[in-house]
């Protein structure tokens, strides 16, 4: 084993640009990914402008609804400023809230509240238009049940009086625990448990991309097994103690070491740069997940003879495991109606976090297979 390794210790050096290039490639090319399509998501926001007349606490309420909406920019100016940035076109719309706002709400009135500005290009006024309606309404519908409770409480003279805002507030604490409308939007294998910003769109799935990507690299890596099966470098085992298939495995462990180790690397670098936790349970399901390819890459490569064919192959499986996957785009639809697609993609177990895999025990059996059968061949 340690001159076998101290034999491959000799050829990356003569090809460590490669060999680096595909080792951390699913690192970067994921960060990269992800960071652009941050930076397109928050490019991409809708600039609004939100004028404030008066800073009473529904007012306030309402200004912290808009900055909760993940697809818009607010930004607060004074009415002189919001306008010329309106006619310069550098704001969407422009919206005022009017002074006495609170106390028309409180008083159950719902004319001329908020005042709404467009110009010629304006694309998103009537939807943001209809969801700033849809929260003044929600302060309304609030204050119609305070002053319901409050003729009720009259009408029946209770003891126990409620005031505006302790009705209000438990309204809220009911609108929030009923969860009416809870939506995701999120590709498959994202933790559905997992406690995140709950305004959020997550567009990628960080270790989705990743296991895309370490397939293709390491179907890449694997081109030594067609290279040190050439008739040409055969021969030399004739002179050699170690019989050439107990070569080919022993190489296979030292890839799995050295692969397994940047994948390590992999899960420290996404916790410090994107926040993905790692546990003890997330480490077996990478291991599995790496040995599966290790072996998998192993078994692909012992059938052909012609590496552009192999890469060809390669790149081609890459891409049909990224579709069917769901790590780049959502099947969820194909997988319910066919389930066996799931049981039969080596990404599945690993993004669901499970260290189980049946792909692998298929791997190892064909090996099995291979090396007794080579063994047989040799007698």
């Amino acid at each position: 084993m340690i001159t076998i390794f101290q034999t491959h210790l000799i050829h990356w050096k003569k090809q460590w640009t490669a060999l680096l290039f595909w080792l951390l490639l699913p690192v970067i090319a994921t960060s990269v990914i992800i960071h652009t399509s941050d930076v397109v998501q928050e490019e991409s926001k809708i600039p609004i402008g939100i004028v404030m007349e008066e800073e009473t606490p529904l007012a306030m309420d309402l200004l912290q609804s808009m900055k909760k909406t993940p697809l818009l920019r607010i930004y607060e100016p004074t009415q002189e400023d919001g306008l010329l940035q309106l006619e310069r076109h550098e704001l969407d719309s422009v919206f005022i809230i009017q002074e006495g706002y609170e106390e028309q709400v409180r008083s159950g009135s719902r004319n001329r509240l908020i005042t709404g500005y467009q110009s010629d290009i304006s694309f998103a006024y009537t939807p943001v238009r209809e969801m700033i309606i849809s929260y003044v309404q929600q302060d309304t519908a609030r204050t119609k049940a305070a002053n319901t409770v409050h003729g009720l409480s009259e009408t029946y003279n209770s003891n126990q009086q409620w005031t505006w805002e302790e009705i209000t507030e438990k309204s809220k604490e009911i609108e929030t625990d009923e969860n009416l409308l809870h939506t995701t939007f999120s590709f498959s294998g994202e933790d559905e448990n997992r406690e995140t910003d709950e305004h959020a769109v997550t567009v990628w799935n960080t270790w989705g991309l990743w296991a895309v990507f370490s397939v293709l690299s390491t179907l890449l890596l694997f081109d030594w097994v067609i290279k040190e099966r050439r008739s040409s470098l055969i021969s030399r085992f004739a002179f050699i103690r170690i019989p050439f298939k107990n070569y080919l495995l022993q190489n296979v462990f030292i890839y799995t070491v050295l692969l397994f180790a940047i994948d390590l690397a992999a899960a420290l670098t996404f916790y410090l740069l994107h926040d993905e936790q790692v546990n003890l349970s997330f480490i077996g399901a990478l291991f599995s997940f790496r040995f599966t390819l290790n072996t998998g890459s192993f078994l692909l490569a012992l059938l052909f003879q012609n590496l552009y064919l192999y890469y060809s192959v390669s790149f081609a499986i890459t891409l049909i495991i990224a579709i069917t996957s769901g790590a780049v785009i959502p099947v969820d639809g194909i997988t319910n109606r066919f389930e066996w697609l799931e049981y039969m993609n080596p990404l599945a177990p690993f993004l669901s976090g499970n260290s189980a895999n049946l792909s692998l025990f298929l791997f190892l059996f064909f090996i099995l297979i291979w090396y007794l059968r080579r063994e047989n061949s040799n007698a």
